[in-house]
């Protein structure tokens, strides 16, 4: 049994469905948000409303995982059992388990909004991929009390095993990858707030004809890209939590997310910023790369709009990456799409006031400014419609 970091709450349970209210914020700022001014804010959801709200995340405030490790999940399976499997497996099937080796922990509503209609057919076949010994399901509950979240899952070494013949690569690596999120999985509970924003996107963006998530990368596909190219010519490397490709019909809007909890101090957030900054100076194209910050609260939020606007570019002249932050009670409410992100003003001489994160003009991510050029096809946007069947590599990848 391990007890995961707080401030994660669910919003329902994989025995019964029952709902709960969320909270995605950990806590209330002192200051209110500039939007609950505002009429018609909508109360907490009832249990009668459905679990897949825009802009609703999916935290846990005080989560014990129950870790369930059956043997049959690290069996290596024979040559003809692989054969078989491959028979059995959909190519669903193999796209969650790319899935779940990418972004290493999901939970089953996640995986309800990337592939299923509805959450009861989703269970079933994690079940089934459970059965087969391709995943772990770990049971999460939430004190004071015991409330039954939605369980937590990451891929098996067998089913790494498995992903590997898939792709035809060696599976030595993907082995140790899988026991490295099954043994370490300190920061699961981060890493699924983070997953949370892309599927947030996915969730909103799936009605919209003209636009739509194209790619989804995680932060060790975000490393290793970057890391080759700045080792060669000595730059610094910005490891964001989860880095996409947005669709519409102006171009792609090519942005990095930077979930932030507040464990860590202004000098290590120093640090991630002039990593950016000293990164994307190199690209004519920085203005266009966009960097978001999800902060805790609106005192998070004015000390990060400080420290970006310390570590500008020296020159006007340098090329810089665009800064947006916003808050997880924003992002609750309103969602990816809603105006919640407050741009950093890097040129400005002055400093911004304390209170800036106040101000009105709040954008949308569909409204940062999109890369020129126009690739991939909507349609194959996850979240669309059988979308996995034109994505065998997953949502990295093409």
């Amino acid at each position: 049994m391990t007890r995961a970091d707080p401030d994660w709450t669910d919003v329902g349970d994989d025995g019964d469905g029952e709902l709960v209210a969320p909270t995605f914020a950990p806590r209330r700022s002192r200051r209110p948000a500039l939007q609950e001014a505002k009429g018609g804010v909508p109360p907490i959801r009832t249990r009668k409303q459905l679990p897949n709200k825009a802009g609703l995340s999916l935290l846990l405030t005080h989560p014990i995982i129950l870790r369930d490790l059956p043997s049959n999940a690290d069996a290596r399976p024979s040559q003809s059992e692989l054969t078989r499997l491959h028979r059995t497996l959909t190519q669903r099937d193999l796209v969650i388990l790319q899935c779940l080796y990418d972004y290493r922990y999901l939970n089953t509503l996640q995986v309800k909004e990337l592939f299923f209609p509805s959450l009861r057919s989703c269970q079933m076949r994690l079940q089934y991929l459970k059965e087969l010994g391709l995943i772990y399901s770990w049971k999460v509950i939430e004190t004071p009390g015991v409330k039954r979240r939605h369980s937590m899952l990451l891929i098996s070494a067998r089913g790494a095993r498995v992903l590997a013949d898939w792709h035809g690569d060696d599976q030595r690596a993907y082995i140790e990858r899988s026991h490295a999120v099954r043994d370490h999985c300190w920061h699961a509970v981060h890493d699924l707030e983070a997953n949370q924003v892309f599927v947030a996107l996915v969730m909103q963006s799936r009605q919209r004809r003209a636009e739509g998530l194209l790619h989804w990368y995680s932060e060790e596909h975000v490393r290793a890209d970057r890391g080759e190219m700045a080792r060669e010519f000595k730059w610094p490397v910005p490891a964001p939590d989860g880095s996409g490709v947005y669709l519409k019909s102006g171009g792609r809007i090519l942005f990095d997310l930077e979930w932030d909890r507040a464990t860590e101090s202004l000098a290590r957030l120093r640090q991630k910023i002039n990593a950016y900054v000293g990164y994307y100076k190199h690209f004519r194209t920085a203005k266009q790369r966009h960097v978001l910050f999800v902060l805790p609260s609106d005192d998070r939020e004015d000390n990060v709009h400080y420290t970006i606007w310390q570590r500008r570019p020296n020159s006007h002249s340098d090329y810089c990456c665009s800064f947006w932050t916003t808050t997880v009670h924003r992002l609750h409410w309103w969602g990816p799409f809603g105006a919640i992100w407050g741009s950093v003003n890097i040129r400005a001489v002055d400093p911004p006031p304390y209170g800036i994160t106040n101000v009105q003009e709040r954008a949308r991510l569909n409204q940062m400014e999109p890369m020129d050029t126009n690739e991939g096809v909507i349609s194959d946007c996850i979240g669309k419609p059988g979308w996995w069947e034109r994505r065998p590599g997953g949502a990295q990848e093409w």
